[in-house]
């Protein structure tokens, strides 16, 4: 009997929430960055595959879901760091093969997008890499500094304004409690700035994108769960959790007021589900938070939360 024929996954596989429809293709291993908070280089060597290798992956793919497949995202860490010529190739022929698929995805760091030129980008959109997922992680240039980010929050809005103005819808994430318990001016400087942040990018138009915020956990391995077996980090709890993400939801102010932003912080790291419309929906987020501040029997048990 035949053997069937296997895609290609580097274990683990970090991708999106909202890609876990989606078919996964392995177009680069890890991460070429080392932030202190995340565990993706901590089991993989980064490496961009070939480019063979991986059209025989979506050959594969061809085979065992015929034209289904209407979303393909592109592990693994940062993948928009790929050659702008191989991440052309790969995604039309992704395109030739599923006569269905709606979008291509990726994840992207800033600095990866500044990189690739306006023309680049949108010719990257056009042929059908339709979404970036960029962590931002914080507005907070001295926390991005001391999470090794090795990025600042203009290089933030320089990249979201790029990926918009070429078509790229931007999906960007936020860590409530990356500072830790340990300073509280720290906490308030990265909701401030934070918010300052997604203010200054909010575009002119209604076009949807995306702002989430998941929740620091401190995986073995990572350069904070060092610190926090030092006594140097402190987790935040869940009230200052919430506190951050209120003081974050409050500043939130776009100069227009027909933006179409999906605010998400339900992930199952997230000690409160909350969903709603920036800032259109901010008094609503507010209630929700507010609510969550004086019932804590509501909030997700330490132990159901999870990356």
């Amino acid at each position: 009997m035949e053997s069937r024929e296997e895609i290609y996954y580097c274990q683990p596989v970090f991708r999106p929430p909202s890609e876990a429809y989606s078919l996964l293709i392995q177009l680069t291993e890890g991460c070429t960055f080392k932030c202190d908070f995340c565990m993706s280089n901590l089991r993989k060597k980064f490496l961009i595959r070939d480019v063979q290798l991986v059209k025989k992956d979506l050959d594969i793919a061809r085979k065992q879901y015929g034209s289904n497949v209407r979303k393909i995202f592109f592990l693994d860490g940062n993948a928009m760091v790929t050659p702008t010529e191989k991440l052309l190739d790969i995604t039309r022929y992704a395109y030739s093969l599923f006569p269905n698929l709606e979008r291509c995805g990726v994840y992207a760091h800033s600095k990866d997008i500044l990189k690739k030129s306006d023309e680049q980008l949108r010719m990257l959109f056009e042929a059908g890499l339709k979404i970036a997922y960029v962590g931002f992680e914080s507005g907070s240039d001295r926390l991005l500094e001391m999470v090794h980010k090795q990025v600042n929050k203009s290089d933030h809005i320089k990249a979201s304004k790029k990926l918009m103005e070429a078509g790229i819808t931007l999906s960007a994430t936020l860590i409530n409690g990356l500072g830790g318990g340990n300073n509280p001016e720290i906490s308030i400087e990265h909701a401030l700035e934070s918010a300052d942040l997604v203010n200054k990018i909010c575009p002119d138009d209604d076009r949807i994108w995306y702002i989430a915020f998941l929740t620091l956990m401190v995986p073995s391995g990572t350069e904070i769960f060092k610190k926090k077996i030092k006594g140097e980090f402190l987790e935040m709890n869940s009230i200052e959790i919430l506190q951050e993400l209120k003081n974050f939801i409050n500043q939130i102010e776009f100069h227009n007021k027909s933006a179409n932003c999906i605010f998400r912080s339900n992930h199952a790291s997230n000690y409160l589900p909350i969903k709603g419309i920036l800032d259109r929906e901010k008094d609503e987020i507010l209630s929700i938070i507010n609510y969550g501040l004086t019932h804590k029997n509501i909030l997700r048990p330490e132990f159901y939360r999870g990356l």
